[in-house]
């Protein structure tokens, strides 16, 4: 939102051709008889070839000699022979979105000895990786082009070391198998990598049944069976029609039942020392120790969040616990329930441990989610007005005890500029949330939070701007052209109080920054579009604002709310039923009338409203009876995603 003259706005985009798009075709093909690890169908119509990489090199690269020290260390890799030779199949990626040539990952799996490179179908996939580990939890980091840098579309965690690292807990979410006792090898491809990676199913000779495990994302998977080197179906499961295969089976993937513990404490560490009981008795005869690390949260006034993930042994198993502060002697802190001798986790789930209190937290072994939100008349309330932060600050204590501990995603979505964003941080006295992303004038520039020393360190106030966004608005613009036709106006009125220049590109390359008297908006946008057409631009215009002026935001068609939105949604991968936007005026409908939940805010503009009233009464979009972040938090719990 533009804050000076208040909200409302129009979108309109003027394109001087239009694009058109070809669509290949595709149609079944058989296996090679050797099948690698990595696998494409060959017949594929405009593939390319695939890269070699058979299961062999891939576990060379896996056990290699040690190399160069890595920015990380394991903070807990496996139970001590408790998932000994369990196998489960891991996939990592670097998605193309995020750029990159080479791409390795190295991580807790080898004890960061070395890094295994990722590997890429062509130039413009994702680069992709499947390694065969054991169950547990594990943290990594890529190096991108000689850059150490963590995804962002996995977790994020700061360990004991204050490294920033992903992780990942591994636990099968996937089995596959088939009977075949006269096969020597059998493989699964699956959609999970678009039929990309072969995965290696092991044999029992006793009962001449394949297995496999496998880690993937939540969702629906197609497969087939590679026996022998020919595909093929299990008879007795069932199938269903594919353009690719013919016939292929279905699976589901689901999030696996684990041991969540998030713990709010004041110690800078805090070990977990606990053991498994199943049926009463103890799993292992050793208590296990792990250090937790920091949760993605800036914690509380009584501490900051440490989490702890553990992957059960069996589905009935409970979990018996204490917790000290890592220190030994005199310096030793412990933290015991009051009324026992220890804390128990009846069963596998997700669990918060605060004040002493150990209490059920479902939220924290769910996905998590991403909210866009736009900041004035959103998020927080009128400046003027003493309550301004109110229910941002009520917003706050939410997000950073809740959905934040779930890997939940941020993103403020404004017409302000950086600089008038890291002044408000600073106004803000602690009682507005500190993104994780800020996409500011209106969708031309994306800004990262500086998470050098985690997220729970940072500040608020030092950003790193998405270079790949702002370069991918060059094409089709042109700043010198569009600043002339906005002079060209100035001049035509000369009085700044009717039409004025607020942004001549200078501030923002890839936006024209004007404000107008609405006695001559009509006149001055049908000028712009003249030019704009005359000239053979691809420019977006966008009004908003109310009262006697609007404000006229001219910018590349690639640009704007939704568009920023989605980007960042790409890079962080997170699913469109997941990616929520609230917003509370016209400035804003572009964002909210997107393919994903939205919220309008209980104090919304009018010119939102008349947009709302029109709307399919589908759901999709929630109109909140609270105002700016109180109605956040009341469109998030009715759609779930609280």
């Amino acid at each position: 939102m533009n804050t000076a003259l208040g909200k409302g706005s129009s979108q309109r985009v003027y394109r001087h051709q239009e694009k058109g798009f070809a669509r290949l075709s595709a149609r079944r093909c058989s296996l090679l008889p050797i099948v690698p690890i990595r696998y494409r169908p060959p017949s594929r119509c405009g593939a390319t070839s695939p890269v070699s990489v058979t299961l062999q090199d891939t576990i060379r690269q896996f056990q290699s000699v040690p190399g160069l020290s890595a920015p990380g260390n394991v903070t807990k890799l496996t139970d001590d022979g408790l998932f000994q030779g369990q196998v489960v199949w891991s996939k990592f990626t670097w998605p193309a979105v995020l750029g990159g040539e080479e791409v390795y990952i190295w991580g807790s799996f080898n004890e960061w000895t070395k890094g295994v490179r990722l590997h890429k179908a062509g130039r413009d996939r994702d680069a992709v990786l499947i390694l065969p580990l054991q169950p547990g939890t594990y943290e990594f980091k890529f190096v991108v082009d000689k850059v150490w840098t963590p995804a962002p579309h996995e977790p994020t965690v700061t360990n004991a070391e204050g490294h920033l690292n992903n992780y990942r807990v591994i636990a099968p979410t996937a089995t596959f198998s088939i009977k075949a006792p006269r096969a020597e090898n059998v493989f699964v491809i699956g959609n999970w990598d678009n039929w990309q990676y072969s995965l290696v199913l092991k044999k029992d000779p006793a009962s001449g049944m394949f297995l496999a495990k496998a880690h993937l994302p939540p969702g629906q998977y197609a497969y087939v069976f590679a026996v022998d080197g020919n595909v093929t179906s299990d008879p007795s499961q069932p199938v269903y029609p594919n353009e690719e295969y013919g016939e292929v089976h279905r699976t589901w993937s689901f999030e696996p039942d684990l041991f969540r513990i998030f713990y709010c404490t004041g110690w800078d560490e805090a070990v977990l020392q606990y053991r498994r009981v199943v049926r009463g008795q103890p799993v292992t005869k050793e208590w296990q120790r792990l250090s937790m690390v920091n949760a993605p949260s800036r914690g509380n006034s009584l501490g900051v969040w440490k989490m702890a993930t553990i992957v059960p042994t069996d589905p009935s198993e409970s979990l018996e616990f204490t917790l000290n502060n890592g220190a030994s002697g005199d310096k030793l802190k412990d933290d015991r329930p009051g009324s026992a001798p220890l804390y128990v986790c009846p069963f596998p789930g997700s669990f918060k441990l605060a004040k002493g209190m150990l209490r059920p937290f479902p939220r924290g072994a769910e996905s998590r989610i991403m909210l866009v939100s736009d900041i004035d008349g959103t998020m927080i309330g009128d400046m003027s007005s003493p309550d301004a932060f109110t229910s941002s600050h009520r917003f706050a204590e939410y997000w950073e005890n809740s959905a934040s501990l779930a890997g939940s995603l941020l993103v403020y979505n404004t017409g302000r500029s950086l600089g008038q964003f890291v002044d408000l941080m600073k106004k803000c006295d602690g009682k507005l949330a500190i993104p994780d992303v800020v996409v500011t004038a209106v969708g031309t520039k994306v800004w990262h939070l500086d998470e050098t020393c985690g997220r729970c360190a940072a500040s608020g106030l030092k950003w790193i701007e998405d270079t790949n966004w702002t370069l991918s608005l060059d094409a089709g613009w042109n700043l010198d052209a569009v600043r002339r036709l906005a002079r060209q106006l100035m001049a035509h009125y000369n009085d700044e109080s009717t039409l004025c220049i607020l942004d001549d590109g200078s501030e923002h390359r890839h936006r024209i920054a004007l404000t107008a008297d609405v006695k001559v908006l009509e006149y001055v946008m049908a000028r712009l579009m003249e030019g704009f057409q005359r000239e053979k631009l691809e420019v977006r215009i966008i009004t908003s604002g109310n009262g006697s002026h609007r404000y006229i935001d001219c910018v590349p068609v690639a640009a704007g709310k939704e568009k920023a939105l989605q980007y960042v949604r790409q890079q962080f991968g997170v699913p469109e039923h997941l990616c929520v936007a609230a917003g509370d005026s016209g400035n804003d409908i572009l964002m909210l009338e997107g393919d994903h939940p939205a919220i309008v805010v209980g104090n919304a503009q009018p010119e939102l409203l008349q947009w709302l009233v029109r709307q399919e009464q589908s759901g999709k979009v929630i109109y909140a009876d609270a105002c700016y972040a109180d109605g956040i938090l009341e469109g998030l719990a009715r759609h779930s995603l609280y």
